[in-house]
This record gives structure tokens, C-alpha cells and sequence, in this order.
């Protein structure tokens, strides 16, 4: 059957013939003069094959067919009024939601556990998957729904336009030395800090990060001896090297506790990565995923104090 051949307004037509029973109470009903009800009678007639009423006496009675359409077309209705219909008011406490957010270890670190906090009080029930996509396949797992929404970390212009982003901060950023380090005192010169063998995070694992942008402008580079896709394993290298880290502050002073290494502060003024909330426009309206958004903005508010 070809569906765009038939005029769906029949269908309430049919609802109210087969409820009332009557031509004159179905027009009534949805709003048609008698004629124009009776004109809906005889097409209904005509696509389905069936008198569906029929004269008994004074009364119209249902034909078999009638009758059995009565639940499936009530049924078929109610879903596609449901489709027109506005979403419904999102409820956190009571919500069972599960999202899926895409997030580096930095990100995981700095954002999740003020969160899930912050949501094991509002909404307990909602769950959290969290997947590392990588930047790469930020936008392709936005669009294909694999995960809900992400949290960003870099240059905002590396989100795609097509995406919808909110940024929420920016790196403060330090140098990370092993103790007793040779090759550096109490303090760092540009061509100190350009001359020495770097250690970079990248998840793409890539070579260029925000220290390279700004070294560039003053025709500086540096040597990136390795590169590690996450930020925890990074702080162990340069325990046991001679290696200089670059990286986010909140990071380096957990690991300053813990490990053999102390901090410095860069010797320029760096670029700093910023962290971004992105999502993809098929959730933009969503009132659920609207409401787990803004939890994020407020956490990452709240961080920043």
C-alpha cells in the first residue's frame, strides 16, 4: 500500500464513526457538517473494502471490521499525537536516563567526580558512560549518537561549526621536573625551556600542542621526546627522567604529593587549552540532556572559584 496515496485525516474521521456510531455525532465531534461526514463514510468504504456501519432499525451498528479496528486505530492515533505533542517536563529525581559523555582522563579528573556528587544528590538514578573518542571522532560519534555529549579539551576552533559548544575553562598551566633535575634551577629561560626534551599528551598522538603555537610565534621549537595519550602516565616519566612536562595545574599538584617532582612556572606566556562543552543539534532541545548540561556548566563554575 502506498501511504502517501492516503488522506490521514481519515483516520479520525473513522475514530469517530466507529465510536459514536452515528454520522451525525462523528460530525459533530470533530467538527464537519453532516455532508462532509457522510462524503468521509463512503471513502473510508471504498480504501478499506468494508461497509464498517451498517443500518440495524433505527441505530448504525459496527460490521466485524469495524469493530476490530476500534483498539489498533485508538492505539494508532494516541502515537501520533504523542509525535506532535511537546516533550514532556524532565524529571531528575525520578529520571532512569542513561547518557553517554565522551571525555579525556583530564576532563574525567577535573569534572566527574564534582559531578557525579552533584548528581547522586539531584538525580540518582540517572547513569554515566564515559568513552574517550578522541578528537578525530568527536563530531562522528556526536552525529551517529554514540555518545550523548562531550567535553572538549584544546582550541575551541577545532570543534566543528555544525556542533553546538559552551566553553568552561580554560588550563592553568605548569612545568614538571624530576627533583634533582640537572639541568634545571629554581627558575626557567625561554631558551632553557626550548632547548630541553619534552614530554607532550596527545591523544591523537600528534606532535603539536599549545606550547608549540606559542613557541612558533617567537620562531622557537622544542624537541617532543615522547608522547603519551593520557595525562596520569606522564608525571611517572618525568619522575625518572630528565624530561620536562607542560601540563594542566590541577594535574601536576596531585602528582607533586605523591611523586619525586616539583613544579615551575613557564617561562612565557602559553596559549592555554580550554575545555569545552560540545554537543551535537539532534539533543540541542532535548529537556532531559538540556537539564545534564547545565549540571556540567554549574560543576565547572563551581570548580573555577
Amino acid at each position: 500500500m502506498n501511504l502517501s496515496a492516503i488522506d490521514l485525516n481519515l483516520l479520525v474521521a473513522l475514530q469517530a464513526l466507529l465510536e459514536e456510531r452515528s454520522v451525525t455525532r462523528a460530525a459533530e465531534r470533530v467538527g464537519l457538517s453532516q455532508p462532509a461526514m457522510s462524503n468521509a463514510l463512503k471513502r473510508l468504504r471504498v480504501e478499506l473494502g468494508d461497509p464498517l456501519l451498517v443500518r440495524a432499525g433505527r441505530a448504525m451498528v459496527l460490521t466485524p471490521r469495524g469493530e476490530m479496528l476500534i483498539e489498533p486505530l485508538r492505539e494508532a492515533l494516541h502515537q501520533v499525537e504523542s509525535i506532535f505533542s511537546p516533550p514532556g517536563e524532565f524529571v531528575a529525581a525520578e529520571s532512569e536516563q542513561t547518557f553517554v559523555l565522551g571525555a579525556n582522563d583530564y576532563a574525567q579528573f577535573t569534572i566527574m567526580p564534582a559531578l557525579l556528587e552533584r548528581l547522586s544528590l539531584m538525580a540518582p538514578g540517572i547513569n554515566l558512560r564515559v568513552r574517550d573518542p578522541g578528537r578525530e571522532m568527536l563530531r562522528p560519534n556526536l552525529e551517529s549518537g554514540v555518545i550523548d555529549l562531550a567535553l572538549h579539551l584544546g582550541r575551541p576552533a577545532q570543534v566543528a561549526e555544525t556542533l553546538y559548544r559552551r566553553d568552561l575553562f580554560q588550563l592553568e598551566l605548569e612545568c614538571m621536573v624530576r627533583l634533582g633535575n640537572p639541568l634545571v634551577g629554581d627558575t626557567l629561560s625561554v631558551e632553557q625551556y626550548a632547548q630541553m626534551s619534552h614530554i607532550l599528551v596527545s591523544q591523537s598522538g600528534g606532535d603539536q600542542g599549545v606550547v608549540d603555537w606559542t613557541l612558533a610565534e617567537l620562531g622557537l621549537e622544542r624537541r617532543i621526546a615522547v608522547v603519551v595519550p593520557h595525562f596520569f602516565i606522564a608525571p611517572h616519566i618525568v619522575a625518572r627522567t630528565d624530561l620536562i612536562l607542560t601540563t594542566a595545574r590541577s594535574v601536576a599538584q596531585v602528582f607533586e604529593d605523591v611523586l619525586p617532582v616539583r613544579l615551575l612556572s613557564p617561562p612565557l606566556e602559553l596559549e592555554r587549552g580550554t575545555v569545552s562543552l560540545v554537543w551535537h543539534p539532534r539533543t540541542h532541545r532535548d529537556p532531559a540532556h538540556q537539564w545534564l548540561r547545565s549540571q556540567i556548566v554549574h560543576v565547572s563554575e563551581w570548580l573555577r572559584r
